[in-house]
């Protein structure tokens, strides 16, 4: 596979969650699996700490969603659901506002929808109880290859008749699993897909126009859409990726910026998953794109990647799992917004952690966005 800046936002969950089945943003979907490709070598470790700058010891920081009900300010927190999920849901009711469940998937042929697995009755129960919308994800994810899969997505966004079957069955699931919203996360797609995803966005919005919206966060009679994005640094960059904006925004409510995997290990030589420069790079191409800020969550990784020094297959970390690992190696990059370490044995890892998620929020906040959307909770506690 190549990549230049890949964001795939749904896929890195199930590396991060230890789940079986999807992932996002990684070539392998265990807890600390392999990825396919092997990482280039090693650069040089970062120079001597600068106490503005470096920070020896990372610890979790306390910030959480404010506690204002009337606080407009969105938090998504993505789960590729498990029987464990449920347990994330409640420890992050207080952050989340909104719950993104991975999720819906395309058959090969673009016909059907693959629906999501029966853990995701508990995860919704659980949210609604909180008071927490649920949002479903549907993802041109391929379990074969472990990736998004272009061919899915033309195959279904190409075909009218394709698109009228699964947006049918996308209604049903919908109507059955109580879902408040949908989420395209529909990925690696080609100027030339740019008329079938908005039709797409079209025809499901007129369908979903009829079913009752349900939940704090939708209008009567309406069910919202969002759609997940992959990171660009230009205008003409969204456009080549497939993404017509001006003819989505009429039926999408948010666009959500996928702000990771900047770097990864079977891409790129190490660097941080989504550093500060190339997100705000990101989101200004967004806006030049003529998506209005009121409309954007910024897509945060909650989650690391290894470099392994002798060129082997690096690995995707959970917070904890890179805290571990780096130990006193630990530093801050005030500069990226991420932590980082050089092991003894030339090994580098970056992560993203709380203190990285507070930053990007106020990012948020600064730039008047809707929200963020953390990938994943799973990972990030």
């Amino acid at each position: 596979m190549t990549r230049s800046a890949r964001s795939t936002g749904a896929l890195l969950v199930a590396v991060l969650t230890g789940a079986a089945m999807l992932t996002g943003c990684a070539s392998e979907l265990a807890a600390g699996g392999t990825f396919l490709g092997s990482p280039r070598p090693t650069p040089s470790s970062t120079g001597p700490a600068d106490p503005e700058t470096t920070t020896t010891t990372p610890t979790p920081s306390s910030t959480d969603r404010p506690t204002d009900e009337a606080d407009p300010f969105g938090v998504e927190g993505y789960l590729l659901v498990d029987d464990d999920s449920v347990r994330h849901v409640t420890a992050n009711a207080g952050l989340a506002t909104m719950i993104g469940v991975f999720g819906a998937t395309i058959t090969g042929d673009g016909k059907a929808l693959i629906p999501p697995t029966d853990s995701a009755a508990a995860v919704v129960a659980e949210a609604h109880a909180h008071g927490l919308d649920a949002e479903l994800l549907i993802a041109n994810f391929d379990s074969a290859l472990k990736d998004f899969s272009p061919g899915i997505g033309r195959a279904l966004l190409a075909d009218p008749a394709n698109r009228t079957a699964v947006i049918g069955q996308l209604i049903d699931t919908v109507v059955a699993g109580d879902y408040d919203s949908v989420q395209l996360d529909i990925e690696y797609l080609a100027v030339d897909d740019a008329p079938g995803l908005t039709a797409f966005a079209r025809e499901l919005d007129a369908a979903l126009d009829l079913v009752p919206g349900r939940g704090p966060g939708t209008a009567a009679g309406e069910i919202p859409i969002s759609i997940a994005v992959m990171s660009k640094g230009t205008p003409a960059d969204y456009v080549a990726a497939g993404y017509d904006f001006a003819g989505l925004l009429p039926s999408v409510d948010r666009v959500v910026l996928m702000g990771y995997d900047q770097h990864g290990p079977s891409w790129s030589p190490p660097g941080p998953v989504g550093g500060l420069p190339w997100v705000n790079a990101s989101l200004d191409a967004l806006l030049a794109s003529g998506v209005p800020p009121a409309s954007i969550d910024l897509g945060i990784g909650a989650y690391g990647y290894s470099w392994p020094g002798d060129g082997s297959p690096g690995t995707t970390l959970r917070i904890t799992d890179a805290r571990a690992i780096a130990h006193d190696r630990a530093t801050y990059d005030a500069v990226q917004g991420e932590w980082t370490a050089t092991l003894d044995d030339a090994t580098v890892l970056w992560w993203s952690d709380e203190r990285s998620r507070d930053l990007r929020m106020q990012l948020a906040r600064a730039r008047g966005l809707h929200g963020v959307a953390i990938w994943a909770l799973a990972s990030a506690e």
